[in-house]
């Protein structure tokens, strides 16, 4: 029998080990696998619940919505953007890009009647006023804002999106 430097018989695998081994690795490929695919499928029903379509909210430079008297004193951050509000509530979802799809995610918010919103970013200040009673949704994608007329957050009805949000913004009780 052949003998390797140190004098010993080379060391062989029994086939019962290699069959185990092989069993194992393609167990924890197929659990990946499916835990890949559940995720997937998650992030695209919520980039459904949460893909918001509707007119662009009307938008000002900073300088217009100073001189109109606007003002968002509800402000909260979220991911790395603050947001302001005049009034109404939030629920806020970080959405996978490409319908779900994507490797990229961008924050959206819902408000329900903001009247007045301000969104800042690493780079900029954005100013959008949809009205008052205008619920309205700001989408946020490589750090640029936009914002459009339509919301499906409700306090009324919550439709299921508190659930999949991990950040919800109430204003505080008024005090007695």
């Amino acid at each position: 029998m052949p003998t390797r430097r140190g004098g010993s018989a080379p060391r062989r695998i029994g086939l019962v080990p290699a069959i185990g081994a092989a069993v194992a690795v393609t167990l924890g490929v197929g659990l990946i696998a499916m835990l890949a695919i559940q995720s997937r499928q998650a992030a695209v029903t919520t980039a459904k619940a949460w893909d918001i379509k509707g007119p662009p909210c009307p938008s000002l430079s900073a300088e217009e919505f100073a001189a109109k008297r606007y003002t968002a004193p509800k402000t909260f951050p979220y991911g790395g953007v603050t947001l302001g509000r005049l009034a109404g509530d939030a629920s806020c979802s970080d959405v996978k890009t490409a319908g779900g799809k994507g490797f990229g995610t961008d924050k959206v918010c819902q408000f329900t009647s903001p009247a007045a919103l301000t969104v800042a970013t690493e780079t900029a200040r954005y100013y959008f006023v949809p009205g008052v009673g205008q619920p309205a949704t700001v989408i946020v994608h490589d750090g640029v804002p936009r914002c459009v007329m339509a919301s499906k957050f409700t306090l009324q009805k919550r439709i299921g999106l508190r659930a999949s949000a991990p950040y919800s913004a109430r204003p505080s009780p008024p005090l007695a």
